[in-house]
């Protein structure tokens, strides 16, 4: 069992990491993917 405590880690900067994650969902909107539609095409 490693003995490292959480003094040891590294620190992450999650406001970046969730930033980088919401342009990419953006920059994928406005490029019209992962687009959902409640109409059927089968009807």
């Amino acid at each position: 069992m490693s003995r490292t405590s959480d003094d040891d880690k590294k620190p992450v900067d999650h406001q970046a990491l969730r930033e980088r994650k919401n342009e990419l969902k953006e920059k994928n909107r406005k490029a019209g993917k992962h687009q959902y539609s409640k109409k059927t095409d089968h009807l």
